[in-house]
């Protein structure tokens, strides 16, 4: 979703910040929103409270709901598209290979059931 919003609104990205955060995403608070991420899908409640905290400052309630809800409706998709054992349409597996394996992503476990087409 990113990459797509980004060619649509023509910015340039660098998605190889989400797996590195010593990398400038070029997204407008990216490194605030990635450690965000990263602490919500941890396992560090203190690191969580830091990077909300953070978000906080940084970018207003606003944006700090948003990105809470956002993380969130992430985590209910994926977790119902790996109970029912969804698998990725071949399209969609076709226009994503190169920036999944440049993220790792083929190497989580939930990948079994999307790499199944």
């Amino acid at each position: 979703m990113l990459r797509a919003s980004a060619e649509a609104n023509k910015l340039t990205i660098n998605l190889n910040a989400i797996a590195d955060s010593s990398l400038n995403s070029g997204v407008e608070n990216g490194d605030v929103l990635l450690a965000f991420a990263d602490a919500v899908t941890g396992g560090d409640h203190g690191r969580l409270i830091e990077a909300r905290a953070n978000l906080l400052d940084k970018m207003g309630p606003g944006p700090l709901v948003q990105s809470a809800a956002i993380a969130a409706n992430f985590s209910m998709n994926d977790r119902a598209a790996n109970a029912t054992g969804i698998p990725m349409e071949s399209i969609f597996l076709k226009g994503s290979e190169k920036y999944r394996t440049a993220l790792g992503i083929n190497n989580f476990a939930s990948a079994h059931n999307t790499l199944k087409n």
